[in-house]
Formats: C-alpha cells, structure tokens, sequence
C-alpha cells in the first residue's frame, strides 16, 4: 500500500498543520496508509501548541516525486502548495477557502466555510 502525504499550504499555521495530522489519522482509520507532512517552518504560536501538548511536529517536505498520491487540506492553490505537485496523483483536497484548482482526473473535493462563534459551529 502507498503512503499517501497529507500537507496544508507553504506557511503551516496551526489550522494548516493540524489539518494535515487530523486528515491522515482519519485516511489510516479508512485502512489508508497516510503520513501529516509540513512545507515550512511552524510558528512560534503553532510550535508552543505542538510543545504544549506533547505533539510531535511531522515530517518537512519540500518537494514530491511524480505519481506521488497526496491529500491537500487548507488549500488549494498551486503557488501554495508543495513542489512538483503538477505531477502528483491529488487524491482529495478539504479546504474552506475559495476554489483555484483543477484536474482531469475525478477526486473527492470537498470546499466548506465554517464559522466558529462562541465554541459552536453554525
């Protein structure tokens, strides 16, 4: 079975990283074999959580090999994403921000804006 790299954008806040570990945690409860990667540097507000709670920080990438199957989360864009993603296999992409992507291929995309108020979603 292939890992499947599961990475948010180029500067990995903590939505963006968080993301990429809570997405490939789900992805091995669905029998997929998946790894949180980074592609920058956290900061120092995502490192004091990480720190905090004992978490330890995935792997750095820079750059994917061709046919490399990977789930984008808290992005979409080209520009902010890994290396050499042109010729990655996108297997899914779960983002809330506005949609710049496109494939010829079918994938699971799924694109929803949520708002937190008071500790609730709406």
């Amino acid at each position: 079975m292939e890992n499947i790299l599961v990475f948010g954008h180029k500067s990995p806040d903590t939505d963006s990283v968080t993301s990429a570990i809570v997405m490939a945690e789900f992805e091995k409860k669905l029998g997929n074999k998946a790894e949180a990667c980074v592609l920058g540097k956290l900061n120092k507000e995502t490192k004091f959580v990480f720190n905090y709670l004992g978490i330890e920080e995935p792997k750095y990438i820079e750059k994917v090999e061709d046919g490399q199957k990977v789930i984008l989360v808290d992005h979409n864009e080209e520009k902010q994403s890994v290396e050499n993603r042109e010729n990655a296999e996108i297997v899914k992409v779960v983002d809330h921000h506005t949609m710049d992507f496109k494939v010829s291929y079918p994938i699971f995309y799924h694109a929803e804006p949520v708002r937190m108020y008071c500790n609730s979603i709406i």
